[in-house]
């Protein structure tokens, strides 16, 4: 199931995800709050607003951060989804060095993908054995792919691990992405898309769709959103 929050544009969009991920943080009462992002452009477009509206707004000191995925790649590489959050986002707001959990694109992306899920099962609560997010925060691609899972990448969305090792189909790079069940598991799922050109991708995995990985995962949970100008 999810909740369709639609938006003339992409701004509005992303002040209505905002507001809402603010309320879930403030309405929790633990210590921390356990965030994972996304890259790509259309979280950097989130990331440029809080900086610049929010930053005096979120509680950054509530705030874990970990990544739903990351390329193959160091730190400093122009598509390293760290690089791209780090630049546009950790410079700019309070948050230390304790409060980010990077995944390192430069180690062995099978080693990493242990070493990461391990990160994970060690910091969050779990329930029925698997780690719980807080909120995640996802995008979909205009091939029904989300968090690095691509179409007929199917055993990634029933693994046992928390992370693990994706293939980009079009260009071959690996990738560390975070599995389907952790996602399905979380408290908080935030799908974020924008774009006009996604339209139709967006109605099939609304549907819940099977065939694409995002539709896969919104029919299988209780409860997701989606903040959207593309419908």
């Amino acid at each position: 199931m999810i909740k369709i929050n639609k938006y003339p544009f992409s701004l509005e969009a992303a002040h209505g995800l905002t507001k809402a991920l603010l309320e879930k943080i403030n309405q929790s009462a633990e210590k921390n709050f356990h965030l994972a992002l996304s890259g790509g452009n259309t979280p950097a477009g989130l990331f440029r607003l809080w900086v610049e509206e929010y930053k005096e707004v979120i509680p950054w000191k509530k705030v874990q951060l970990y990544w739903v995925d990351e390329r193959c790649v160091p730190p400093d590489h122009p598509e390293s989804n760290y690089r791209m959050t780090k630049r546009i986002l950790l410079d700019k707001v309070p948050l230390s060095d304790l409060q980010i959990h990077r995944i390192h694109g430069e180690d062995s992306p099978e080693v990493e993908a242990k070493r990461y899920s391990a990160l994970i099962d060690n910091l969050l609560m779990k329930h029925e054995m698997y780690p719980v997010f807080d909120c995640i925060l996802l995008g979909i691609g205009a091939d029904g792919h989300t968090s690095s899972i691509f179409p007929g990448q199917d055993s990634l969305l029933i693994s046992p691990e928390t992370y693990a090792v994706s293939v980009n189909p079009q260009t071959g790079m690996k990738r560390i992405a975070l599995t389907g069940l952790p996602i399905i598991h979380a408290r908080n799922v935030f799908f974020f898309v924008t774009g006009k050109d996604k339209t139709d991708i967006i109605k099939e995995v609304i549907k819940g769709v099977d065939k694409y990985p995002a539709g896969y995962i919104v029919s299988r949970m209780e409860q997701s959103e989606l903040f959207t100008d593309c419908i």
